[in-house]
């Protein structure tokens, strides 16, 4: 949805700016209700509620709830007028922002401000007449002329309804606005059995009782009347007592007003609330309250949550465009419900090409694996859209049996990471929520979480371990890792650390300070320094940039830095990190590659690219003859490609041997070092 044109923009073809709309709304206005203001001062005043509207949007909803205030503060009030308010501020909004839910709930804080400030004049108004009333009664010895003819012009031009009512609830004189109010010519002869619906008439004659014996001064109630065609509608009612000269009770003024429209707009607004706009389907928070109900309830055979994400969805909207996208969710809405059409389920619209289904399982509710293959069935079926067929698949998360007394955040939260375990295994897959997994995936997203303060705090180092000769007589080169002394987890080593990075976007400036910190203790020896790079790092278009900075700064030459590159990233035919490998191997860099394989092309990219060593994995056990026969040709062929063998990690002195059997040059592990050190190792 495009942005809301400023005033000053001078393009034809804008939308209306702030002023115009301004306008538009003051002669709207204008049309429905009288506003004792200017149409230059009422323009500028609603100018100002517009931008009050827009703060809302970009900010807090709730302060939206200050121009419907204002609105009933301008006496811009009546149906009509808040039907017209709502719909301008409703394209207003919808140009300031793409989020329907935020959209609603702005559009529902200002009807909400209106409504209260509305509801505030009325009982203001109300408690107004009431009081005119009384002090009518009091002076009516003193001159009941006048008093009555004040009354009378009350009771003529307010637009509240007004009755006198006697003590047996008959209707003695009715003003002309409730008569508008009940839809009726004339309430003569009526009663209040006549107006009020049978079953709220009691609390009303309760409450009247209550005036007319001195227990309450007055009362307000919410009953609904019966107009002349016998349709019953909600008003807000509020009754005095009227006392003769003696202060005896001579008959009730009552006093009507009709908030329908209110109540019906404050009904829509809750169903856009918890609703999803697109689809029609219940949204996050509606999902939220149901499965809180069902988990604080006594289902006799438990309740089932499947969580979905559709697979490449992307592909669809960036192929075909939004619009198309738009029609496969709705279509992707009709079926989940259609699939569940059977079963006491809730089909609901999370975010995005997210859906979820919450079921209250029966005796008859299929399993969970039929049910998988029911939903992977429909949605398959492809539909044509302007000649394109077009199908969907969807990965899946299953947790069945929710246990009763959970916490909706928690279930959710557990949900979404079924879901993305489900989402590794590949496309159009699914599991099963494992409570074991979940609390340890949920341990290490929350070290991942809380990484850049530990970092920021010093708990993060950079630790050297050397690189062997297998023969143990000679270091290739000192290695820079990651470790982190956690609290409560204790040691974190390199691994894992460089992996939560990754996952969090926080590997590009940690990998730039592992560069930087190394680079320094490396700069006052003579060896050379190994830095392996992962998947960001090396595709990273600041790489060389940041390569370049750091040697300047520190003083390392080139000719004593290894970057080790990952053999997945600059085998892809999309990777920058080629470009990369490059431009550092002109600087003079030495380029290394880690997670080697032996695939064939692997051996090629060796020989082509000028790689100076490759890493492989150690081996737990001593290969047989066969494999034996293998890795040493792999070694054989990587030697003659120009580059030698670096196994990780070396456990004892028998791996050692066995490998340098085989032909590997070096390697790093516990047979060379327990502990890496926090400065550069001293040279054996």
């Amino acid at each position: 949805m495009e942005r809301l044109p400023s005033q000053d923009d001078a393009r034809p073809s804008r939308p209306p700016g702030r002023d115009e709309l301004a306008h538009d709304w003051a002669v709207e206005i204008s049309r429905t209700s009288y506003v004792p203001l200017s149409a230059a001062k009422l323009t500028e005043e609603l100018r100002e509620l517009l931008n009050v509207v827009a703060d809302a949007v970009a900010g807090a909803p709730e302060t939206a709830a200050r121009a419907g205030a204002r609105l009933v503060e301008m006496h811009c009030v009546g149906a009509g007028s808040l039907r017209r308010s709502v719909e301008l501020l409703a394209r207003f909004v919808a140009h300031e922002t793409t989020d329907p839910h935020k959209a609603a709930l702005v559009i529902g804080e200002m009807s909400a401000g209106y409504t209260d400030a509305m509801q505030a004049f009325v009982l203001e108004q109300q408690e107004s007449v009431s009081q005119a009333l009384l002090k009518a009664n009091r002076a009516v010895q003193l001159d009941l002329q006048a008093s009555e003819e004040r009354f009378q012009d009350i009771f003529t031009h307010s637009s509240t309804g007004i009755a006198i009512v006697g003590l047996d609830g008959r209707l003695e004189r009715a003003n002309d606005a409730l008569c508008a109010i009940l839809h009726r010519d004339d309430v003569g002869d009526l009663t209040l059995a006549d107006l009020i619906a049978p079953a709220d008439l009691p609390l009303v004659m309760t409450a009247l009782e209550s005036l007319k014996h001195g227990r309450m001064r007055k009362i307000e109630e919410r009953p609904r009347l019966i107009d002349r065609d016998g349709e019953h509608f909600r008003v807000l009612l509020a009754a005095t007592v009227q006392k003769d000269a003696d202060d005896n009770p001579r008959h009730y003024v009552v006093m009507i007003d009709d908030d329908s429209q209110l109540t019906l707009l404050g009904g829509r607004l809750q169903y856009q609330s918890l609703h999803d706009a697109l689809t029609g389907l219940p949204n996050r928070q509606y999902l939220t309250t149901r499965l809180e109900s069902l988990l604080h309830s006594d289902v006799e055979h438990g309740v089932t949550l499947y969580h979905l994400d559709l697979d490449a969805f992307a592909v669809i909207t960036d192929g075909l465009g939004r619009e198309i996208g738009d029609r496969v969710l709705r279509l992707v809405a009709e079926r989940l419900s259609a699939v569940f059409a059977g079963e006491k389920a809730m089909v609901a619209r999370l975010e995005g090409d997210e859906f979820a289904v919450l079921v209250e399982n029966g005796p008859d509710t299929p399993d969970v694996d039929t049910t998988i293959r029911t939903i992977e069935h429909e949605l398959a079926e492809p539909v044509y859209f302007d000649g394109h067929g077009v199908a969907v698949s969807a990965s899946i998360g299953v947790l069945p049996r929710l246990h009763p007394g959970g916490h909706p955040a928690e279930v959710l939260r557990a949900s979404d990471m079924t879901l993305r375990r489900a989402k590794r295994s590949g496309r159009r897959q699914w599991g099963l929520h494992d409570a074991t997994l979940d609390k340890r995936e949920q341990e290490e997203f929350s070290l991942a979480a809380v990484m850049p303060g530990a970092w920021e705090n010093g708990e993060i180092d950079v630790v050297f371990t050397p690189v062997m000769r297998l023969d143990g007589r000679s270091r290739v080169c000192v290695e820079a890792e990651l470790h982190w002394q956690h609290r409560d987890a204790g040691l974190i080593t390199h691994e894992r650390c460089v992996a939560m990075a990754e996952h969090t976007g926080l590997m590009l400036p940690l990998g730039e300070w592992v560069l930087r910190t190394a680079a320094e203790a490396a700069s006052g020896h003579d060896e050379v320094l190994a830095v392996c790079l992962t998947a960001s790092l090396a595709n990273s278009p600041d790489l060389v940039r940041d390569v370049r900075r750091v040697l300047a700064d520190t003083g390392l030459p080139a000719g004593r830095l290894l970057l080790g590159f990952p053999m997945h990233v600059l085998a892809a035919s999309d990777s920058e990190a080629a470009d990369n490998l490059d431009l550092l191997s002109d600087m003079g860099i030495h380029i290394g590659a880690r997670d080697f394989r032996g695939s064939t092309a692997e051996i090629e990219l060796v020989r082509s690219l000028g790689i100076r060593a490759v890493r492989v994995a150690g081996r737990g056990q001593k290969p047989d003859e066969l494999v034996s026969h293998v890795l040493s040709d792999l070694i054989g062929f990587v030697h003659k490609a120009g580059g030698i063998v670096v196994v990780d990690s070396v456990e004892d002195a028998e791996q050692r041997d066995w490998w340098t059997e085989l032909g590997a040059d070096a390697g790093v592990g516990p047979v060379f070092c327990r502990q890496p050190a926090t400065s550069w190792p001293a040279a054996d």
